[in-house]
């Protein structure tokens, strides 16, 4: 069945907007997110799911904010489920207890992403602020330990490291450590990092490891030139927690709102003048947007 013919393959779900970390280049972690903060209503969520059931594929349980603070996530997951979705959901791993492992397993969650930026507390705690390491490593195992009293396969583990300066020394540690404990998938991603020019020391030596280059001059900015397309606009959209749709997980702000669930449909939404003139802008002028000029997709 083409469930996502006309229609978004994946749709992102912001569960609430705020975390118990303090992550120095997210803007959450920054405070540079002025929108008001708040939780999803699991009536609006039920309301978004039953439209997007019969033509999604995918749920990500994840926008800004921590995941696991939202009070019924596990109702929210299991609800998607039931509709027949696949969901996701990332988290900084600080409240998987053996209780909240089971209730994660129990859920039917289909993925976990869990952010492990360091194997020491030292060079973890460098970005992941307020965070304890291992919290995150007994999580994992924890997580482990409930799908194997399951007798279950799910939810995948994946594990991901933001590459830094100051943990590029680790990759290979935590590699193994990810599988070590259990993790399916180990993944290493470069940052975004806000104000890059006055933050130098904080890209790694590799260069492969990060989505920044230096000219000639000294100056800083992101690799590749802006093509003009981009495939996530004709394909997935975020909706945050009080019901505003916007095109991309690149506007953290939601400044470009292209309606509200709240009051009209997704199938409107998606499909009305302003979304389509913002489609078009892509396609013609994609630099006039701040939030294409700081995303490695829109280069090539």
């Amino acid at each position: 069945m083409m469930r996502y013919k006309g229609f978004p393959m994946a749709v992102s779900i912001e569960p609430l907007n705020i975390c118990n970390l303090s992550c120095p280049e997210c803007p959450t972690g920054l405070k540079l997110i002025k929108r008001n903060k708040g939780s999803i209503n699991p009536e609006l969520y039920q309301k978004i799911i039953d439209q997007i059931s019969k033509r999604t594929f995918l749920v990500n349980l994840y926008f800004q904010g921590e995941p696991l603070m939202h009070i019924k996530l596990f109702s929210l997951i299991a609800y998607a489920k039931q509709k027949g979705l696949v969901v996701s959901t990332s988290t900084n791993a600080q409240y998987i207890t053996p209780f909240i492992a089971e209730k994660i397993v129990e859920s039917g969650l289909d993925e976990i992403f869990i952010s492990l930026d360091g194997i020491t507390q030292d060079v973890y705690e460098k970005y992941r602020v307020g965070g304890d390491l291992n919290k995150v490593l007994d999580g994992i195992k924890n997580i482990v330990a409930a799908k194997q009293k399951f007798n279950s396969n799910l939810p995948i583990i994946r594990t991901q490291m933001l590459a830094f300066s100051f943990n590029e020394h680790q990759i290979n540690s935590f590699k193994k450590e990810s599988y070590k404990l259990g993790a399916d998938i180990a993944d290493v991603k470069t940052a975004q990092i806000f104000d890059v020019e006055y933050k130098k020391d904080l890209l790694p030596h590799s260069e492969d490891l990060t989505r920044y280059r230096t000219d000639n001059l000294n100056s800083i900015g992101l690799k590749g030139k802006i093509k003009n397309s981009c495939w996530k606009h004709w394909s997935s959209f975020v909706i945050t927690w009080d019901g505003d749709v916007v095109p991309c997980c690149f506007d953290k702000d939601a400044h470009f709102k292209m309606g509200n669930v709240q009051n009209e449909s997704l199938n409107h939404i998606w499909n009305n003048t302003q979304y389509n003139e913002f489609r078009k802008t892509i396609l013609l002028q994609q630099n006039s947007f701040e939030m294409c000029n700081n995303c490695p997709l829109s280069r090539g």
